[in-house]
Protein backbone atom coordinates (compact mmCIF):
# COMPACT_ATOMS: atom_id res chain seq x y z
CA UNK A 1 0.00 0.00 0.00
CA UNK A 2 1.44 3.29 -1.17
CA UNK A 3 1.65 5.91 1.98
CA UNK A 4 1.31 9.76 1.58
CA UNK A 5 3.50 11.55 3.48
CA UNK A 6 2.06 15.41 4.42
CA UNK A 7 5.11 17.34 5.85
CA UNK A 8 4.18 20.48 8.62
CA UNK A 9 6.91 22.67 5.91
CA UNK A 10 7.93 25.45 8.25
CA UNK A 11 7.29 22.98 11.32
CA UNK A 12 10.54 21.06 9.43
CA UNK A 13 12.32 24.21 8.31
CA UNK A 14 12.38 25.92 11.56
CA UNK A 15 13.41 22.86 13.46
CA UNK A 16 16.77 21.77 11.29
CA UNK A 17 19.77 24.19 11.67
CA UNK A 18 20.90 24.11 8.23
CA UNK A 19 17.74 24.91 7.34
CA UNK A 20 17.00 27.43 9.82
CA UNK A 21 20.03 29.88 9.35
CA UNK A 22 18.85 30.34 5.27
CA UNK A 23 16.41 32.59 4.22
CA UNK A 24 12.41 30.92 4.16
CA UNK A 25 12.98 30.03 0.33
CA UNK A 26 16.45 28.67 0.30
CA UNK A 27 15.17 26.83 3.57
CA UNK A 28 12.18 25.37 1.34
CA UNK A 29 14.44 24.54 -2.09
CA UNK A 30 17.03 23.25 0.68
CA UNK A 31 14.24 20.73 2.14
CA UNK A 32 13.00 19.70 -1.45
CA UNK A 33 16.28 19.17 -2.67
CA UNK A 34 16.67 16.77 0.41
CA UNK A 35 13.54 14.61 -0.42
CA UNK A 36 14.68 14.17 -3.88
CA UNK A 37 17.87 13.12 -3.26
CA UNK A 38 17.35 11.20 0.19
CA UNK A 39 14.09 9.74 -0.49
CA UNK A 40 13.13 9.65 3.46
CA UNK A 41 9.72 8.48 2.38
CA UNK A 42 10.93 5.28 1.04
CA UNK A 43 9.29 3.75 -1.88
CA UNK A 44 9.15 5.45 -4.93
CA UNK A 45 5.60 4.81 -5.22
CA UNK A 46 4.67 6.84 -1.66
CA UNK A 47 3.69 10.67 -2.04
CA UNK A 48 5.29 13.29 -0.78
CA UNK A 49 3.02 17.03 0.33
CA UNK A 50 4.91 19.10 2.07
CA UNK A 51 2.24 22.54 3.30
CA UNK A 52 3.81 26.09 3.82
CA UNK A 53 1.64 28.49 5.09
CA UNK A 54 1.31 31.12 1.96
CA UNK A 55 -0.70 34.17 1.25
CA UNK A 56 -3.05 34.55 -1.75
CA UNK A 57 -0.90 34.99 -4.71
CA UNK A 58 1.86 33.46 -3.40
CA UNK A 59 3.63 30.61 -5.43
CA UNK A 60 5.97 29.91 -8.21
CA UNK A 61 8.02 27.39 -6.61
CA UNK A 62 9.22 25.27 -9.36
CA UNK A 63 8.15 21.66 -9.77
CA UNK A 64 9.42 18.89 -8.73
CA UNK A 65 8.07 15.22 -9.79
CA UNK A 66 9.37 13.80 -6.78
CA UNK A 67 7.72 16.09 -4.09
CA UNK A 68 4.65 18.35 -4.02
CA UNK A 69 4.69 21.46 -2.87
CA UNK A 70 1.58 23.73 -1.63
CA UNK A 71 1.10 26.97 -0.07
CA UNK A 72 -2.05 27.82 1.91
CA UNK A 73 -4.14 30.75 0.99
CA UNK A 74 -7.11 31.78 3.41
CA UNK A 75 -6.13 28.82 6.21
CA UNK A 76 -3.05 28.04 8.10
CA UNK A 77 -0.37 24.96 6.90
CA UNK A 78 -1.84 23.39 10.44
CA UNK A 79 -5.28 23.59 9.22
CA UNK A 80 -4.54 22.62 5.18
CA UNK A 81 -3.17 19.26 6.73
CA UNK A 82 -5.88 18.72 8.97
CA UNK A 83 -8.63 19.19 6.11
CA UNK A 84 -6.40 16.70 4.26
CA UNK A 85 -6.26 13.75 6.31
CA UNK A 86 -10.24 14.16 7.36
CA UNK A 87 -10.50 13.99 3.47
CA UNK A 88 -8.24 11.33 2.75
CA UNK A 89 -9.85 8.16 1.33
CA UNK A 90 -7.89 6.22 4.12
CA UNK A 91 -6.25 8.32 6.68
CA UNK A 92 -4.14 4.66 7.90
CA UNK A 93 -2.23 5.55 4.24
CA UNK A 94 -1.56 9.09 5.24
CA UNK A 95 2.10 10.05 7.34
CA UNK A 96 2.17 13.02 9.30
CA UNK A 97 5.59 14.64 10.04
CA UNK A 98 4.99 17.72 12.47
CA UNK A 99 6.04 18.18 16.01
CA UNK A 100 2.80 20.25 16.46
CA UNK A 101 0.76 19.25 19.28
CA UNK A 102 -2.66 20.23 17.78
CA UNK A 103 -2.14 18.26 14.54
CA UNK A 104 -0.99 15.12 16.59
CA UNK A 105 -3.79 15.75 18.75
CA UNK A 106 -6.39 15.22 15.48
CA UNK A 107 -4.88 13.54 13.10
CA UNK A 108 -4.01 10.12 15.52
CA UNK A 109 -7.65 9.33 16.08
CA UNK A 110 -8.48 9.19 12.65
CA UNK A 111 -5.80 6.65 12.26
CA UNK A 112 -2.74 8.50 10.12
CA UNK A 113 0.44 7.78 11.55
CA UNK A 114 2.27 10.19 12.81
CA UNK A 115 6.52 10.98 12.52
CA UNK A 116 8.32 13.88 14.61
CA UNK A 117 10.22 15.98 12.77
CA UNK A 118 13.70 13.95 14.14
CA UNK A 119 11.96 10.50 13.43
CA UNK A 120 11.37 11.93 9.94
CA UNK A 121 15.17 13.31 9.57
CA UNK A 122 16.54 9.53 10.57
CA UNK A 123 14.59 8.12 7.83
CA UNK A 124 17.18 9.94 5.41
CA UNK A 125 19.37 7.28 3.72
CA UNK A 126 22.74 8.56 2.59
CA UNK A 127 23.27 8.16 -1.15
CA UNK A 128 25.37 6.27 -2.78
CA UNK A 129 29.73 7.04 -2.20
CA UNK A 130 29.46 7.75 -5.96
CA UNK A 131 26.36 10.60 -5.69
CA UNK A 132 26.92 13.75 -4.14
CA UNK A 133 24.96 15.73 -1.71
CA UNK A 134 22.76 18.50 -2.56
CA UNK A 135 24.33 21.73 -1.27
CA UNK A 136 24.36 22.68 2.74
CA UNK A 137 24.46 18.50 2.94
CA UNK A 138 28.46 18.11 2.86
CA UNK A 139 31.69 19.02 1.96
CA UNK A 140 32.56 21.47 -0.91
CA UNK A 141 33.92 18.50 -3.10
CA UNK A 142 30.81 16.66 -3.23
CA UNK A 143 28.88 19.36 -4.45
CA UNK A 144 27.64 17.81 -7.55
CA UNK A 145 24.16 16.90 -7.27
CA UNK A 146 21.66 19.02 -9.07
CA UNK A 147 18.01 18.81 -7.72
CA UNK A 148 15.43 18.03 -10.22
CA UNK A 149 14.11 21.11 -9.10
CA UNK A 150 17.46 23.32 -9.81
CA UNK A 151 17.51 21.97 -13.20
CA UNK A 152 13.97 23.01 -13.38
CA UNK A 153 14.73 26.52 -12.70
CA UNK A 154 17.91 26.51 -14.71
CA UNK A 155 16.37 25.56 -17.58
CA UNK A 156 13.72 28.23 -17.18
CA UNK A 157 16.57 30.71 -16.96
CA UNK A 158 18.09 29.35 -20.24
CA UNK A 159 14.97 29.43 -22.19
CA UNK A 160 14.64 33.28 -21.17
CA UNK A 161 17.92 34.01 -22.13
CA UNK A 162 18.30 32.54 -25.08
CA UNK A 163 14.78 31.47 -27.20
CA UNK A 164 13.96 35.58 -26.94
CA UNK A 165 11.40 35.27 -29.88
CA UNK A 166 11.35 38.22 -31.90
CA UNK A 167 14.27 40.24 -30.17
CA UNK A 168 16.96 40.11 -33.36
CA UNK A 169 19.57 39.51 -31.97
CA UNK A 170 21.62 36.83 -33.46
CA UNK A 171 23.82 34.27 -31.25
CA UNK A 172 27.28 34.32 -32.29
CA UNK A 173 29.38 31.62 -31.68
CA UNK A 174 32.35 30.97 -29.51
CA UNK A 175 35.54 32.44 -31.43
CA UNK A 176 33.44 33.87 -34.13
Amino acid sequence: MALAYLLDGYNIVKRVPELAGKSLEAGRETLVQWIELYRPQGSAQNSVTIIFDGRPGMSGFPRSSNVKVLFTEEESADEKIKRMVNRAANPKAVVVVTNDKDIRLHVRPLGAKILTVEEFLAQFKRPPAAAARPRGMGKKEDEKYISETAQFKITSEFEALWLRKGSGDRKRSPGA
